[in-house]
């Protein structure tokens, strides 16, 4: 399986409900056509395992029910996981990561072991075409961002990200450049991102909260 490649389900076993929902969203954006599902404890996964078949299942080894900061309970959650699905890739997601946990997990039969950490739509992509190429895929945590992160309620999900291109550019490009290179990304022509810019720029500049750069 390789990013935009049909599949036809995938679970993410996931805690936090806005890592959840942040997962399967970036998920939904880099499988395309794909089912996603969420489960945010061991009871509700081994039940949603039992049911279906998943070609693909992210995994949270600190689940309520289980010591997050023991190593033994850490890898029983995942070696659980990978027994109850053995045909799915799994790609282990943590904001704890290490070296030595990722070799162990590996070892469990884990695809992948990625650190929460910088974690985005293209980092994601780039893993699971990875996985399907090699037998494992280690990426620890890394902090990218060079400028203090900025959001705004009032912007629609598309706005925000059209935002944050514009604000983290390099300098000197311009941004009939960002228009071009966010309309590949949306599927879109680059005269509707510029629409969407303007538009994210109203609301802000309406309420005094234009970041420096965008």
């Amino acid at each position: 399986m390789t990013a935009g490649e049909q599949t036809s389900r995938a679970l993410v076993i996931e805690d936090q409900d806005l890592m959840r929902l942040a997962l399967i969203s970036e998920l939904k954006a880099a499988l395309r056509d794909c089912i996603v599902q969420g489960a945010a404890t061991w009871e509700i996964a081994s039940g949603l395992l039992r049911e279906h078949s998943f070609d693909l299942v992210i995994i949270d080894p600190g689940l309520p029910g289980f010591d997050p900061t023991s190593p033994q309970h850490r890898l029983a959650v995942v070696k659980a996981v990978v027994d109850a699905s053995p045909d799915a890739l799994h790609i282990v997601v943590t904001g704890s990561d290490s070296v030595e946990e990722g070799e162990a997990c590996r070892m469990l039969g884990a695809n992948a072991y990625v650190g929460k950490t910088g974690l985005d739509r293209d980092t994601l992509s780039s893993i699971i075409d990875e996985i399907s190429d090699t037998r494992f895929s280690l990426s620890l945590s890394a902090v990218k961002a060079v400028t203090p992160e900025f959001y705004y309620s009032g912007l629609t999900p598309r706005e925000q990200e059209i935002i944050d291109f514009m604000r983290s550019r390099p300098k000197g490009v311009k941004r009939k450049e960002i228009y071009e290179k966010m309309g590949d990304r949306f599927g879109i022509d680059p005269y509707t991102v510029e629409k969407y810019y303007k538009q994210a720029r109203a609301k802000l500049l309406k309420n005094g909260l234009f970041p420096k750069g965008a």
